[in-house]
Order: structure tokens, then C-alpha cells, then sequence
């Protein structure tokens, strides 16, 4: 399963000391980034959100850097200007590459919601992260 995230979804987790969690809701896939979302992480750290370190970190292992093709970055540069660049970078990936987005963005899980795109916003990771708990307290 490909997954890619957008970065509200990681920094809400990464404030919340939740990130962890997210890897183990996936254990058999890399989550990839796309390189708007690096270059957010890195301005939202340069501006003092300490938080977002725990992501950085995560870079080259548990999140890689997902790359776009010419004709993606066209496709993103389409989308509505309402989303941000690591979003709309986010979703053509989802699209595009059949992955399943993970965001907490309003607009964007309203995009894909109307586009057919699969995404897993931050309400339903906190439920799996209870379906989670639950399996582990039964084995």
C-alpha cells in the first residue's frame, strides 16, 4: 500500500508525541512525503515549532522524500490555489500513483472525498490508533 501524507497531518501527531503511533498503523509501508511537505517541515522548524524535529529525523527512513514527474508537477500546479503547495503536491501523488493520502486539511479531504482519491484524515488514524490499542490488549 503506497501512503502519502501531507504535513498537518504529521505535525498534529508529532505535537501530540503520536507520530510513533502512525508508523505502527502501517507497519508493512513506507509513508512518503512529497517535496513540498519537506520544505514545509523545514520552514515550520526554522520558525521555532521544535515539534516538527521528530519528522525531519524521520526522513530517509520511516518517511522518504516521494518525487513528481514533470507532468505531476503540472497536474499540481492545477489544483485549486486554496490548497497549499505540500497539499496539492499530496493529492496528485494519491491520485496519480493509486496511494492513500493522509491529511487532516479540511479542503483536501473535501477534494478527494468529490475526486475519488482515498484519504485517511487525522479522525479516523485516532480510531485505527483505538482498533490498534484494542488488538494489542487481546493478544
Amino acid at each position: 500500500m503506497l501512503v502519502i501524507s501531507d504535513t498537518n497531518i504529521l505535525s498534529s501527531l508529532a505535537a501530540g508525541e503520536s507520530l510513533p503511533l502512525l508508523f505502527r498503523l502501517f507497519p508493512n509501508a513506507t509513508i512518503f512525503i512529497p517535496p513540498a511537505v519537506h520544505r514545509e517541515l523545514q520552514t515550520g522548524l526554522a520558525y521555532g515549532q521544535k515539534h516538527l524535529e521528530v519528522i525531519l529525523h524521520a526522513v530517509g527512513g520511516k518517511l522518504q522524500i516521494l518525487h513528481l514527474s514533470e507532468n505531476e508537477q503540472k497536474l499540481a500546479q492545477g489544483l485549486p490555489k486554496k490548497l497549499n503547495a505540500g497539499e496539492r503536491e499530496a493529492i496528485v501523488l494519491s491520485k496519480n500513483r493509486r496511494g492513500r493520502l493522509l491529511s487532516n486539511d479540511k479542503q483536501a479531504v473535501r477534494y478527494c472525498k468529490q475526486n475519488g482519491i482515498s484519504v485517511v484524515d487525522l479522525a479516523l488514524v485516532c480510531v485505527y490508533f483505538g482498533h490498534a490499542r484494542l488488538r494489542h490488549k487481546l493478544k
